[in-house]
């Protein structure tokens, strides 16, 4: 073996290696690989550069010869694992990384296997599993790199919030701005996590701090400044606005933030829905409705833009297809199939509570399909930067505030259009707000909408909300407040009170407030 060519060829590769010039580092390598074809040090390397250019079939084939070489060298199969890792192969790469576990391995791959178990687990949404292999890299790293490392820091903070440890997170986060004192993200982050928990002082502090040690450019100052409407907005009546003026700094702030050249298209977007929210709870309400429809203005125009191949439904054809739907559902209400006493007779299983499940049909309650709104459908490729979810939030507003002045012609129209909404607490609003709109314009004498038909929608969304409360999801507790409060303006008070039972003591206590308020108004205020 010619020693000096086979070293010239492995300075080569390196050379070319971190140049990262990928080609000539595999020329090189495999020239090195000719010379000595059993060369551990050139048959992981070579492995590792056909990984990055996704050739698994040539990596794999180094590494198993590496293994052979040398079987007891636990790094050789922890670079077999990396290569099922990058391929996509979890499973499999985590079964490398334990057998390299059993064997003898350099100081650095002995940690970084714990790194690399961390986060398939991750990954595989296995936390706690990951949490504990973070721990064990730290412990086995002997450069006291990984205690400070920004990477393994951030995907904690990430994986303690998936478990809604807030307080876990917030100590990593914290870590983080120790680590990286001048990087502005941890404080972002540590701020954003303080306001999950509403220390508002801390917050306030540590986006001074912020400003004060972090590097930033106009957009960082951008993203402190729009923190800091937040920050604002959540201490607004609480006992840290001893003033009152949160409100009116936040309204402040957002409105300079608007009209910013810095800050995203999805930034603005949500600063505008804050401003409207703020207006509606100043009691602006004409301009927080002109505030959300210049969100919902842009959306029509992003919507136009966007052409798509197959004509999306109007409002009109949506609200035809709705009537159509409600008709079959009052056919059955007509014909027996729904009403009232339909529980009575309804199959009867129980939860693990002892209490009564009721089972339908599927379909007997004439669910209609939810449409999307055209260029803001996420998966339609749309090239909008207006997204559904922004959408729906400045339809919500937008409800509400024509709900205060009692505007109950433009509620309808609003709650037609939020009813549709993928968010499944603005489409049951949707839907109860649209059956509400109905019953009030019935009781201000409306030629077209009378008594008979409020009534029989409030029927129809009573079953729709019956049949969402029986799924057992997440869903239900909406389902059931809605539910009750539609008992409520019924005037079916025991009904109402029944499904305030199931609530949770503070959507009990705000319920059975309502209902007496209800039966209040029916009794002419007594």
């Amino acid at each position: 073996m010619d020693i000096q060519e086979f070293n010239d060829a492995i300075a080569n590769a390196e050379l070319a290696m971190g140049n990262e010039n990928l080609d000539q580092a595999l020329k090189w390598y495999n020239k090195a690989l000719e010379i000595q074809p059993d060369d551990v040090y050139s048959l992981s390397r070579a492995g590792a550069v056909y990984v990055v250019k996704n050739d698994f079939d040539k990596a794999f084939e180094c590494f198993k010869k590496a293994i052979e070489v040398d079987p007891d060298n636990g790094d050789n199969i922890f670079n077999m694992g990396n290569g099922y890792f990058f391929k996509g192969d979890l499973s499999r790469a985590m079964e490398m990384y334990s057998e390299a576990e059993m064997k003898t391995c350099s100081d650095d791959v002995k940690a970084r296997i714990y790194y690399q178990l961390a986060l398939c687990c991750s990954m595989k949404e296995d936390y706690k599993a990951a949490l504990v292999n973070y721990e064990k890299y730290q412990d086995a790293d002997t450069t006291g790199v990984a205690m400070t490392d920004p990477d393994v820091i951030t995907e904690k903070i990430k994986i303690y919030i998936a478990l809604a440890d807030i307080d876990n997170a917030t100590k990593c986060a914290l870590q983080w701005i120790n680590a990286a004192p001048s990087l502005l993200d941890g404080y972002m982050v540590y701020t954003n996590l303080l306001l999950a928990n509403d220390e508002f002082d801390k917050a306030e502090e540590a986006l001074n701090n912020a400003e004060k040690y972090a590097e930033y450019d106009d957009n960082g100052k951008f993203n402190i400044d729009m923190t800091r409407a937040h920050l604002y907005v959540a201490k607004s009546d609480t006992d840290k606005d001893p003033n009152g003026d949160c409100d009116q700094k936040a309204y402040d702030l957002v409105g300079q933030l608007i009209v910013s050249p810095y800050g995203t298209d999805k930034q603005k977007n949500e600063l505008v829905i804050v401003l409207a929210e703020l207006c509606l709870k100043m009691g602006k309400i004409d301009e927080a409705i002109d505030t959300a429809n210049m969100l919902l203005n842009k959306a029509e125009a992003v919507a136009e833009t966007a052409a798509p191949a197959a004509a999306a439904m109007t409002a009109e054809e949506i609200e035809a297809q709705m009537e159509q739907d409600t008709a079959q559902m009052g056919l059955a209400m007509e014909e027996g199939r729904i009403d009232e006493s339909m529980g009575d007779s309804a199959e009867i299983n129980y939860d693990e509570n002892g209490q009564p499940i009721r089972n339908y049909p599927d379909g007997v309650f004439g669910e209609g399909a939810v449409e999307t709104v055209a260029g803001l459908d996420k998966e339609s490729g749309s090239p909008a930067v207006i997204e559904r979810e922004q959408v729906d939030k400045a339809r919500f507003v937008t409800l509400s505030a024509y709900a205060i002045k009692e505007d109950y012609e433009k509620v309808m129209e609003v709650a037609k259009e939020l009813k549709h909404s993928d968010n499944t607490y603005y489409a049951f609003f949707g839907n109860y707000s649209e059956a509400f709109s109905v019953k009030k314009l019935a009781e201000n004498g409306s030629e077209k909408y009378t008594t008979e038909r409020a009534q029989k929608m409030y029927d129809e969304i009573i079953a729709f909300f019956r049949k969402e409360m029986l799924n057992r999801n997440e869903n239900s507790a909406y389902a059931v407040i809605f539910r009750a409060r539609m008992y409520a303006e019924s005037g079916k008070y025991a009904k109402a009170e029944e499904m305030a039972e199931l609530m949770n003591d503070e959507d009990k206590a705000a319920v059975m407030a309502y209902i007496d308020q209800c039966r209040k108004e029916q009794n002419g205020g007594k």
